[in-house]
């Protein structure tokens, strides 16, 4: 009896760990696919935590109600948080540009480098003007 209970209690605490992860991805052909692993050769997107749980007595009465419309609120979800991602990637590039872009008029002029304890590291011309265009060069290739 007490065996009995604990494989019952294994076996759910398995099945609610694996429902929290739940994988979303498109494949080549612009196919969506959910699975409970991610896919080796897409990137994927774990959902699981979005999901509600339904009833099984309720939703044989009302899965086909809602289902479209979970679907459909499922990619609205995904295509919120796909936006707000790309979104966060674009403020990110964007102050990393804006960083560039100080470092580069800082470079442009006179320049005295320091390092972490304060002492001045010595640069010919040559090296600062180097860096300048490393700099630029990548600010053309990254920034807009």
């Amino acid at each position: 009896m007490i065996k009995t209970g604990i494989c019952t209690l294994a076996i759910a605490l398995a099945a609610a760990a694996s429902a929290d992860e739940l994988y979303r991805w498109v494949d080549e052909d612009g196919k969506v696919h959910f699975g409970d692993r991610p896919p080796m050769q897409a990137e994927a997107d774990n959902i699981g935590d979005e999901l509600q749980p339904i009833n099984a007595a309720d939703a044989t009465r009302a899965r086909k109600a809602t289902q479209r419309g979970q679907r459909d609120d499922l990619q609205k979800n995904y295509e919120s948080r796909k936006q707000r991602k790309q979104r966060q990637r674009q403020q990110q590039m964007a102050r990393a540009c804006q960083k560039a872009r100080k470092r580069l008029r800082a470079l442009q002029g006179r320049v005295a480098f320091v390092d972490e304890n304060g002492k001045e590291i010595k640069t010919t011309e040559r090296e600062r003007q180097r860096m300048a265009e490393k700099l630029q060069r990548e600010i053309r290739r990254v920034c807009r």
